[in-house]
């Protein structure tokens, strides 16, 4: 139930800054330390806000404090709220070109090159100080949006995606992928063949592997997955030498020149939609909010 106005009207927004050092520091002392405090006044504060949200935010451990689960799932919001506000009341001016940070964001290695290479080189331009560290999707990318391991993430919509917003960028469609001696490189394969032959499977679009179920069940045949990673490189690795196949997103890329295999388009996956990834905090952050629109922008000039 929402708090009501008197209640939280009580509280000490000060505090809630308490808090979500303790968070980071789990350490009283190292709390008490960067805030200028007493530690008598963090461990009070600490108490008044276990009695206000009822819960024990931080819990006593082998390695010092650690927090709960509802201070993991309130930290993000709440940094990004506090500093909305401080910008909305205090009229700070989010600068460009002397903005510091770092911003983490995981990619889909299906990615086109030529929107990476615009991306990047829209990002030194217009925010020349942060550190942008970019990793490769997997499978923890929306918990990691959720918990603020994550900034952004560009790839396909998965699921469970509460609090998770998404941006298209472009649609797609799909491939199949071979190594170049397989006995159907020249021609590629119609849908009743797909099955003939082991899989590798891409670990990055949960809608395609259901459709490609969906076909396996409509022609009653069995599926043989040999191979499965989440890793671009490993799974086009992993076609070397066999007669496995490989269903990938065609990005108009030349990622797969610099390996013995080919590609032929295929007509009976549906076309998927290549999003940019992030938790609504965004929305309330300017540093992150213009990133996403650097990511928007270089999306617009690449795929429109």
């Amino acid at each position: 139930m929402p708090i009501p106005f008197e209640k939280l009207a009580k509280l000490d927004l000060k505090m809630l800054r308490t808090l979500l050092i303790l968070i980071k520091t789990k350490n009283v002392s190292h709390t008490a330390e960067q805030l200028d405090l007493q530690q008598s006044t963090v461990s009070y504060q600490l108490g008044k806000l276990r009695e206000f949200l009822d819960d024990p935010l931080l819990i006593r451990s082998g390695r010092g404090l650690e927090p709960t689960t509802f201070a993991r799932q309130i930290e993000p919001t709440l940094t990004a709220q506090l500093d909305a506000m401080e910008n909305l009341l205090f009229g700070r001016v989010f600068d460009e070109k002397s903005a510091v940070g770092t911003i983490k964001m995981a990619c889909h290695r299906n990615g086109s090159q030529d929107f990476m290479s615009k991306l990047l080189h829209a990002v030194s331009m217009r925010l020349p100080n942060i550190h942008l560290e970019i990793i490769d999707w997997n499978d923890s990318v929306v918990s990691d949006l959720k918990e603020s391991k994550l900034d952004f993430a560009i790839g396909f919509v998965p699921e469970n995606c509460s609090q998770i917003q998404s941006v298209p960028l472009v649609e797609v469609t799909y491939q199949i992928v071979m190594c170049a001696n397989h006995s159907k490189a020249a021609i590629g394969l119609q849908e009743g063949e797909i099955f003939n032959y082991p899989h590798v499977v891409l670990n990055t679009n949960d809608n395609v592997e259901r459709w490609i179920e969906y076909l396996r069940g409509k022609q009653g045949k069995q599926r043989q997955v040999v191979f499965s990673a989440s890793s671009m490189e490993f799974a086009t690795m992993a076609l070397s030498e066999t007669d496995r196949i490989l269903f990938s997103a065609n990005t108009n890329d030349d990622f797969f020149s610099q390996y013995a295999v080919v590609s032929k388009p295929v007509s009976y996956i549906p076309r998927q939609t290549f999003c940019l990834l992030f938790h609504e905090r965004v929305n309330t952050d300017p540093l992150r909010s213009v990133f996403k629109q650097i990511v928007e922008d270089a999306g617009n000039q690449v795929f429109s």
